[in-house]
């Protein structure tokens, strides 16, 4: 049993491996000619690649560190994580303190590198619902009374998310949390009439605050008739795909990166790969972030308790829902919403948080391979397969 949980961490780990390596190779590919012909950059065509770099080195110790503190320390402080979170996407509203790039206030300036706050309560916010859920025990099946209070938490941070804006950080938050209380037995018809509220009030109501987004609906829907507007980075994406084929045009050998397709190494470094590794590379991105959720969820189903189960659940979720969605941006199959790709896309935020997660799930599959629970954890886990099998008391 303890061999084959380290199983399941080896191969997360070779997955994690995979795509951060693949990512720097891509970032560099798509940002050399762009580095080294901007005095910005310093004429330096490894300026971007050597920072991901430096973000990589911190993302692994974090990860270290993380695989070695017991998942319990974030459920006993949960109150302390959840209010910091806040705070810092508070901070975004500070002149000063904020940093602003293409219209949104996402990022703190920390003068070396910049820090989204999102990207931190992504995963609070999911801790938190792993907490909470932990803590009702069987009061999920009373349905509201159970879901309303996580449901005030996750729509105040949300709030402040769209307020930024980020959009597409905030239907990952929203989207990750649903498929944990799913899990975790709420009834599905609470679920189904939450989500069809939310999806139609709130489309109408950011469509209101945010004219220019029926524009980016219209271009999704018809993105030929505005490829020099609000169409351009669909068309230029699906550019970047059709020139890849089969087995793409090698590595530093793709057009689109040339000043035609914009945020080409973050928000579309999966454009990059289909371009340059094409159908193949595609292939091996999507089968890599699949192996990492499936590995995720099996980490969940053997942790000693229902609070390591629902945090791996949450872990996992959120990095499989965030990486199909860009994906499905880059390949005009959603609206442009301004989100990396997990591990591949440049960012030090994105990428130290994500291999702290890793790092955490680690944690979860390791104390689930000692076999050693409390006898507070026996009390509170004693059913805790219930709500994955099925086997759910009437």
């Amino acid at each position: 049993m303890i061999l084959g949980k380290r199983h399941d961490n080896l191969i997360l780990a070779l997955c994690v491996l995979s795509l951060t390596v693949l990512g720097m190779i891509m970032i560099y590919s798509a940002t050399n000619v762009m580095a080294g012909s901007s005095a910005r950059y310093g004429f330096d065509p490894a300026y971007f690649f050597k920072r991901q770099v430096l973000f990589l080195a911190i993302g692994i110790a974090f990860a270290m560190g993380l695989s070695r503190l017991d998942h319990d320390f974030y459920r006993r402080r949960i109150g302390w994580i959840v209010g910091a979170a806040f705070l810092l996407l508070l901070m975004v509203n500070i002149p000063g303190v904020r940093h602003t790039a293409n219209g949104a206030s996402r990022w703190i300036n920390l003068r070396l590198f910049t820090f989204q706050p999102s990207e931190f309560a992504k995963f609070a916010l999911l801790a938190f619902a792993a907490w909470a859920i932990d803590r009702n025990g069987e009061k999920p099946r009373q349905g509201y009374r159970a879901f309303l209070p996580m449901l005030a938490v996750m729509g105040m941070f949300v709030a402040v998310i769209l307020k930024e804006p980020d959009f597409g950080m905030a239907v990952v938050i929203l989207v990750s949390f649903l498929v944990i209380v799913f899990i975790a037995g709420f009834p599905w018809k609470l679920l189904a009439a939450f989500a069809a509220a939310v999806g139609a009030g709130g489309a109408v109501l950011l469509i209101l605050a945010k004219p220019y987004r029926i524009a980016r609906i219209q271009a999704f829907l018809d993105p030929i008739s505005q490829a020099q507007a609000a169409g351009y980075q669909v068309v230029q994406s699906l550019i970047a795909f059709s020139n890849g084929g089969l087995l793409g045009t090698g590595v530093g050998g793709g057009k689109q990166k040339l000043f035609y397709l914009p945020e080409i190494h973050t928000d579309y470094i999966f454009s990059v790969i289909g371009e340059e590794l094409g159908f193949a590379g595609v292939t091996l991105v999507g089968a890599c972030f699949l192996t990492m959720v499936w590995v995720g969820y099996r980490i969940a189903r053997r942790a000693r308790d229902p609070f390591g189960m629902y945090l791996a659940m949450g872990v996992s979720s959120v990095i499989g829902i965030q990486a199909l969605m860009n994906m499905m941006v880059g390949l005009s199959m959603l609206p442009p919403k301004g989100m990396v790709l997990p591990f591949l896309s440049y960012g030090g935020s994105s990428l130290i948080l994500h291999l702290a997660a890793i790092g955490v799930l680690m944690n979860i599959s390791l104390k689930g391979a000692d076999g050693i629970a409390t006898a507070d954890d026996r009390s509170r886990g004693r059913d805790r397969w219930a709500r994955l099998s099925g086997d759910r008391p009437r």
